[in-house]
Order: C-alpha cells, then sequence, then structure tokens
C-alpha cells in the first residue's frame, strides 16, 4: 500500500503557544484556571511540556506556589527535570514575557492543533480499517461516526463551540441516521428532560 502522504507532514503545532501558556501561569498562578478549563497535558504537542503542565496542575492542586523554584524542585523530586529541558529551559519560559491576560487565546490555539492531531490519527485509522477490510461497511462507519463524534464534544467541552450549535448538529444527526434506516449511536426514544431540552432548544431560544 502507497505510504499515505499526510503522515510524511509534520503534526500541527504551535510551540510558541505551548510555551506562552506554561510561561504565564510562571508569571500569575491565576492563570492556571483558564489554563485547566480548556487543555489537559495530552493536548500538549511536547512531551516535556506535558510533563510541565502536569506538574503544575500538581501544584495548584496543593495549593502551592508555582514559580520557578517549586516547579524546579517538585519535578527534579519526581525525576521529571531532565526530562523536561532541565532547569535552564523552565527558566526561558517566562521569558518571553506572555502577556497573562492572552491565557485563553493561547490555550484555545493549543487546543486547536491538539484537536487537528487528533482528527488525522483517527481518520487514518479509519483509513486503516477500510484497507483492511477485517469488519463490515456498516461496523467501520459505525466506530468512524463515533470517534468523530468524541471529538466534537471534546471540542464542546474546550468551549469551542457553544453548545447550541452541538446540539442543533446532534438532532440534525439523528434525523439523517433515521432516514436512512441505520441505528444511531444515540438512542432515538426521548426521555421527558431530552424531549424539554429539544424543545427549549428551537429558534430563537436556542
Amino acid at each position: 500500500m502507497p505510504a499515505d502522504p499526510t503522515l510524511e507532514k509534520p503534526l500541527p503545532n504551535n510551540l510558541d503557544a505551548e510555551r506562552s501558556v506554561l510561561g504565564a501561569i510562571l508569571l500569575d498562578n491565576h492563570a492556571l484556571n483558564p489554563a485547566i478549563e480548556h487543555l489537559r497535558p495530552e493536548d500538549f504537542f511536547l512531551d516535556q511540556h506535558r510533563r510541565v503542565f502536569t506538574q503544575m496542575i500538581a501544584l495548584g492542586e496543593s495549593q502551592q506556589a508555582i514559580d520557578l523554584v517549586t516547579l524546579t524542585e517538585e519535578m527534579h523530586r519526581k525525576g521529571d527535570l531532565e526530562a523536561s529541558g532541565g532547569a535552564p529551559y523552565l527558566a526561558s519560559l517566562a521569558d518571553g514575557m506572555p502577556k497573562v491576560s492572552n491565557i485563553e487565546h493561547y490555550a484555545r490555539i493549543v487546543k486547536e492543533k491538539a484537536m487537528l492531531r487528533n482528527l488525522i490519527h483517527a481518520t487514518h485509522n479509519i483509513q486503516q480499517r477500510a484497507f483492511e477490510g477485517e469488519d463490515g461497511a456498516d461496523t467501520i462507519l459505525d466506530n468512524a461516526e463515533s470517534s468523530i463524534f468524541a471529538l466534537a464534544e471534546d471540542r464542546v467541552k474546550a468551549g469551542l463551540v457553544p453548545i447550541k450549535e452541538i446540539v442543533r448538529d446532534n438532532f440534525e444527526r439523528l434525523e439523517k441516521s433515521s432516514v436512512r434506516g441505520r441505528a444511531s449511536p444515540v438512542s432515538p426514544r426521548a426521555t421527558p428532560n431530552s424531549t424539554s431540552s429539544r424543545r427549549d432548544c428551537s429558534p430563537p431560544n436556542c
């Protein structure tokens, strides 16, 4: 099978945005809250950035200050300091003086790149399964829909899309599934709550 040219290209990433997120947190610990609203450690492209962000979250959860001294000490204690670039790299994160007020903008950029990478991986897996043909077409299509739907849900949780748009898209998806006679991964049987939500979310209330 010929190589997929899309997988030979560098995966989407923005290392400047990743460093800006981490640097902003070092400059102002209050920046941690909006960062974790949008991001998980695995959303960072570089492993060393994942390690740093994970330790920042741990320090924040234990209500400790997040600065160069505490971060370096904790990463050394956990054996992650060298894997994270060492003390000089940690110190360099705040060198560019990222604007703390832009933390949500930086976090959104990092999240967008992470979602693009996840989409590439998901579509590659779908393509591989289709080429192998070990499962039936219906099974592959159902799994493909579930994979893409999971990415869409993650997009909502990260605050990248208004919830009303996803609700509307989901109902359209259910209607299309019903028309083509295929089982939907979401039960079409309405509960009182879901019926109420659908009624309340009709334009112009949405």
